[in-house]
């Protein structure tokens, strides 16, 4: 009778570790918002990047997919003379970088995502990129529009090494925990984040 007993609870404690995991994929189902973070980009005077995680569901303990995606607004300080611009303005650069893959669960308050570099993109809209005034102020539109895109495609590439190493520092997740269903607080890379929850899956 004894062993009887010992084997139910044994058993009772596998249930209730199962239904844990299940609830812990099932709190973090959906699309999170972080909040804006000064990052180090360089050769700009300020950037900031806003971090979004959409976790796919998962289900008998198979991998779920995931997709980070990261707003980034740089800006950049120029002095000199350039393209005829005679007086030093700034330039204010937002581009969208964004990777996916999987993720799993680990004792129940980690999240280990598995990235896939191939669908690793960076985006940078030349309508995007605004500069204050008084370098508009008498450029040809022609001049304008060559300048727009020399500056887009040389902050892609400044952002597309930057990105890279901020999304692998999203590798393990640790600490997560749900707050009342919709405040995500967790651990990334020894800094403590937080994210809203913007959808649900």
């Amino acid at each position: 009778m004894k062993s009887i007993t010992i084997t139910a609870a044994a058993a009772l404690a596998v249930g209730v570790a199962a239904m844990t995991s299940c609830s812990q994929a099932d709190k973090v189902s959906g699309q999170w918002q972080g909040t804006p973070e000064r990052i180090m980009v360089a050769d700009a005077a300020d950037a900031t990047s806003t971090m979004y995680m959409d976790f796919g569901p998962r289900s008998h303990g198979k991998p779920g997919e995931v997709v980070l995606n990261s707003v980034v607004e740089v800006s950049q300080a120029v002095v000199g003379p350039v393209y005829g611009a005679s007086s030093p303005y700034q330039a204010n650069i937002t581009a969208s970088a964004q990777i996916s893959g999987t993720y799993v669960t680990e004792a129940d308050d980690e999240l280990i995502l598995s990235l896939d570099p191939s669908t690793y993109t960076v985006t940078v809209d030349p309508d995007g990129v605004v500069y204050t005034s008084n370098i508009v102020d008498g450029m040809e539109r022609p001049v304008l529009d060559s300048l727009t895109a020399t500056t887009a495609e040389r902050w892609k590439v400044i952002i597309t090494s930057t990105m890279r190493d901020r999304f692998n520092q999203y590798r393990k997740i640790d600490d997560v925990k749900v707050h009342h269903g919709d405040i995500m607080s967790c651990e990334v890379a020894d800094r403590d984040m937080t994210f809203r929850r913007v959808a649900q899956d």
